[in-house]
């Protein structure tokens, strides 16, 4: 049997060592950025305490707000398949939300599901 992901919006910030993204994780995000360890100063990680154990993100990383307030990190390559936009808000008004644009497999799927129900295939 197979089963889809459930659309589900997740808060999250892209980790940069830089004192404007440590304010967005700590207020945005609510996780306390001095979790932040210099052990070596040219590749700072952020250490996410998870269900599973301490997480690091390295610069790059997002760190993300899963839908029961964790956190954890996720790669970027990652994160840009799995997620998408939900929309641009400023000062809380939606701005531009993006159209859902069935991808290629799923529009080559639905036409051979369409195919064998009138007897091509």
């Amino acid at each position: 049997m197979k089963y889809r992901k459930k659309p589900v919006e997740i808060e999250a910030v892209q980790f940069a060592d830089d004192p404007d993204t440590l304010i967005k994780i700590n207020d945005g995000l609510g996780l306390d950025p001095v979790n932040v360890s210099y052990e070596d100063p040219d590749n700072p990680v952020l250490k996410i305490p998870t269900l599973e154990g301490v997480m690091t993100a390295q610069v790059g990383d997002y760190i993300i707000k899963g839908v029961h307030g964790e956190f954890y990190p996720c790669k970027p390559d990652i994160f840009e398949e799995t997620y998408e936009p939900s929309g641009v808000r400023i000062d809380g008004k939606l701005l531009a939300e993006k159209l859902a644009v069935p991808i290629k497999h799923e529009l080559d799927k639905q036409s051979r599901d369409a195919q064998r129900r009138k007897g091509f295939f």
